[in-house]
C-alpha cells in the first residue's frame, strides 16, 4: 500500500487542515520546542505525544539532530502516515486512557514532552491520570507543554468563557472561509481513498468509545499537573481559549 499512496502529500494536507484551527501553528510549534531548548536543554530524549501524523516529531527532528523522539497515538491511519514522512523518529500506538500505556516509552527518563490539539478529547479524569504518568516519566527539571483547547470554565468564568470560545469560532470561521480545509473535508478525503480502507475501519474500532463526562479547562490542566508534583506549571501564551501549557518537573 505504502508505494501507492502519495503519503507526503497527505501529511501536508493535513498541515494546512490543522492550521486552520491552528493559525499560528508553525510559530507555536516552533516556540514549543525554544521553550523546551531553554527550561531543559538539547533533549536526550523527546516525546510528541498523542503525535498524529507527527507534525512536531517532524520539527523536533530537525530542531533537535541526535535526540532520540517518540512519536505515541492510539490512530492507526495518522502514526502510518507519520511512519512513512518522518524520518530519525519512533512511532509507537498507546491509548493514553489505559494503564501502563508509557511502557512503549522504554525505561529511560523522559527530558521533554510536547502535545498539540489532541488532549481535549480526554476525559478529566484521564487527565489527572496523565499528569501523573508524566511526573514519573520525565525527569526532574524536564518539562512538558500543550498548545491545545482548554476551556476557560463555563461555571467558573461563564461570561468569560462564553467570550472566548466566541473568539476561537470566529478564527475559525474565517479561516474556513478563506479556503483552507476542515476537519471534516480531510476526513472524508481520506474515507474516500481504498487505500485507507483497513486503517481507517481500525480506527473506527479504536475510537467507539469516545466518551466524557465535561471539555477540559485550563483550571482542570493548572490543577493536575500541580497535584502530579510539577515544580512549577504556567500558561505562556493564550489566543482565545486556545492555550500555551508549560510544566516543568
Amino acid at each position: 500500500m505504502s508505494q501507492l499512496v502519495e503519503w507526503k502529500t497527505w501529511s501536508e494536507r493535513w498541515d494546512v487542515q490543522q492550521a486552520g484551527y491552528l493559525p499560528d501553528r508553525d510559530e507555536q510549534f516552533a516556540q514549543m520546542l525554544t521553550v523546551v531548548e531553554r527550561l531543559a536543554g538539547t533533549p536526550t530524549r523527546f516525546v510528541d505525544l498523542a503525535c498524529g501524523p507527527g507534525s512536531i516529531s517532524a520539527r523536533a527532528v530537525e530542531r533537535f539532530p541526535g535526540t532520540e523522539i517518540i512519536g505515541v497515538d492510539l490512530d492507526p491511519f495518522l502514526l502510518e502516515i507519520a511512519r512513512q514522512t518522518v524520518d530519525g523518529a519512533r512511532f509507537a500506538e498507546a491509548d493514553l486512557r489505559a494503564d501502563g500505556w508509557d511502557a512503549v516509552l522504554g525505561e529511560d527518563p523522559v527530558d521533554a514532552v510536547c502535545s498539540a490539539t489532541a488532549l481535549h478529547w480526554l476525559d478529566p479524569a484521564d487527565l489527572e491520570r496523565l499528569a501523573q504518568t508524566m511526573a514519573r516519566r520525565i525527569r526532574p527539571g524536564g518539562v512538558f507543554l500543550n498548545a491545545d483547547t482548554m476551556r476557560l470554565g463555563p461555571s467558573e468564568v461563564p461570561r468569560l468563557d462564553a467570550v472566548a470560545v466566541e473568539l476561537r469560532d470566529e478564527i475559525w470561521a474565517a479561516s474556513h472561509a478563506s479556503g483552507v480545509e476542515d476537519w471534516a473535508t480531510w476526513w472524508a478525503a481520506a474515507a474516500a481513498e481504498p487505500a485507507f480502507a483497513e486503517l481507517l475501519a481500525e480506527r473506527d474500532l479504536r475510537f467507539a468509545d469516545r466518551g466524557k463526562s465535561r471539555e477540559i479547562t485550563i483550571t482542570d490542566t493548572l490543577e493536575s499537573f500541580r497535584k502530579a508534583g510539577f515544580a512549577e506549571v504556567g500558561v505562556l501564551g493564550q489566543v482565545a481559549d486556545k492555550h500555551l501549557f508549560t510544566a516543568i518537573r
